[in-house]
């Protein structure tokens, strides 16, 4: 693992108070995307991934969460094909919207949707998730 800045999308809603963020993903996937790529480079890629390779696609999300008192949480997500999972995201997240399920306004997701409850619905698509709390944080396997 290595420290890393592109990573999705991070949101810690504005009720949360939070010292530090801080994001990392494999070090190899660091090391390749650090190197500078042309445009004709990107130009020569595919449009995405196939329809087969997706399927086989694998993706764990791990959030650690250490509190003043230093007990800590790790919350992990994980499924497959996250092209897919996202669209489907998109879909609920737009049907809780317009059928009046969150809040108006500018929210953080967290706040427009009750997490659980949102992850729950995207177990159809695959996503499994959970929550720990330690005294400390574990080493990560």
């Amino acid at each position: 693992m290595a420290r890393f800045p592109l990573q999705e999308v991070v949101s810690v809603p504005r009720h949360v108070r939070v010292r530090r963020v801080q994001s990392v993903a494999e070090a190899e996937l660091v090391a390749r995307l650090s190197t500078p790529i042309s445009p004709e480079l990107i130009d020569s890629f595919p449009e995405g991934p196939t329809s087969k390779d997706r399927q086989s696609q694998r993706f764990t999300i791990v959030i650690d969460a250490i509190g003043a008192d230093g007990r800590a949480g790790r919350g992990v997500v994980q499924g497959t094909d996250t092209y897919g999972t996202t669209a489907v995201i998109a879909v609920e997240a737009v049907h809780r919207l317009v059928s009046g399920k969150a809040p108006s306004g500018v929210v953080a997701p967290a706040q427009a949707f009750e997490p659980a409850d949102f992850l729950d619905t995207l177990a159809a698509a695959g996503v499994s998730w959970s929550i720990e709390t330690f005294e400390a944080l574990p080493a990560l396997p």
